[in-house]
């Protein structure tokens, strides 16, 4: 049986720097659907992210996740119920692409982010608009819908911090599977 502990050391540091890239790529405003947006404005999702490294006989394996509902579909991105535009990252085999299938979104998603990103509302001449309840379910309502229907680009803020320190590992990770290899070879 083949010991990946250096294997797995070097892997364990691939995982805390693909993270610490992730989360800085949540925060850097990027140009998505011809609008530049910051996809992490709470910071909940940067401190949803984890990652699992397993080990089993001659196998390790590390998977990227988050703890929230929404981490992998603002990854990815979402088609609209009325546009034909999907998303722009290739989902992994077995998984289908998502899709907004009702009008509107959950009761209470946008009305949250309003309340938290301290949104300005304005009405239709541009003026802006005291922030009471009802002002604030009118805009989410609107938000919803037209995130319903024209869907969400995806972000790709975890691929990106994964390519990007892939490059930066493979030397580490070859030497740390060669140490392995070095260690598990006995010469008689």
């Amino acid at each position: 049986m083949l010991d990946l502990n250096n294997t797995a050391k070097a892997l364990d540091l691939y995982g805390k720097e693909v993270l610490k890239r992730a989360k800085r790529n949540l925060k850097i405003k990027k140009k998505v659907d011809g609008k530049w947006v910051t996809t992490d404005n709470t910071g909940k999702l940067a401190n949803s992210l984890y990652y699992k490294l397993t080990k089993s006989g001659n196998k390790i394996n590390i998977k990227f996740e988050s703890s929230t509902d929404y981490g992998y579909f603002m990854e990815k991105g979402v088609q609209g119920r009325l546009s034909t535009k999907g998303s722009v990252k290739a989902y992994p085999t077995g998984m289908t692409k998502a899709k907004f299938k009702k009008k509107n979104l959950a009761k209470g998603v946008i009305e949250d982010w309003i309340r938290t990103k301290k949104v300005k509302l304005r009405d239709k001449d541009g003026k802006f608009l005291p922030m009471t309840d009802s002002n604030i379910r009118g805009a989410s309502y609107m938000i919803g819908k037209s995130i319903a229907e024209k869907g969400l680009g995806a972000r790709g803020f975890m691929a990106d911090a994964i390519s990007e320190t892939k490059k930066r590992f493979a030397v580490s990770l070859k030497e740390g599977l060669l140490k392995d290899l070095r260690n598990a070879i006995e010469i008689k």
